[in-house]
């Protein structure tokens, strides 16, 4: 039988959820959701930069009304402020509240143990070879082929 390679990503992802929201800071705060913590995420790995609603969005590869939604969700549970760019003031910077600053503190300690899990008996070169994968993959699918970080 032919195994098809979009089908285990698919599946293994599902399980890297589930594996993430059964962890203690998951499960004791239901309102936040999967992609609210990519999001924390997101600005605890670019701290001290301006970050844009237009940089979330081509991050996470969604539409803009689906980060408008998200990002309103954030913002009604008090997670993000929408603050008026020094720059231009036409466009709103992204800023985490100290909510938010908790619960990514928090949210990167069940990220990193999820990691931890998913990584268990692989070399630090089977793990750089199947990053390398990851973006070939990508690029294949019409992403970009350079690494962001």
């Amino acid at each position: 039988m032919r195994r098809n390679l979009g089908y285990e990503i698919k599946t293994l992802a599902r399980m890297m959820k589930q594996f993430i929201d059964g962890t203690q800071f998951m499960r004791t705060n239901e309102q936040m959701t999967g992609m609210q913590g990519w999001v924390l995420g997101y600005f605890t790995h670019h701290e001290g930069q301006d970050i844009y609603q237009k940089d979330l969005e081509a991050e996470f590869r969604v539409r803009r009304s689906t980060m408008t939604q998200l990002l309103n969700t954030m913002e009604s549970g008090g997670l993000i402020e929408r603050v008026e760019s020094e720059k231009d003031r036409r466009l709103k910077k992204i800023v985490p509240t100290p909510l938010a600053r908790d619960y990514m503190r928090r949210s990167e300690e069940a990220i990193n143990l999820a990691e931890s899990q998913l990584t268990k008996g692989f070399t630090k070169q089977e793990i750089d070879t199947f990053y390398s994968f990851i973006e070939r993959c990508k690029y294949n699918l019409g992403g970009e082929s350079a690494q962001k970080e």
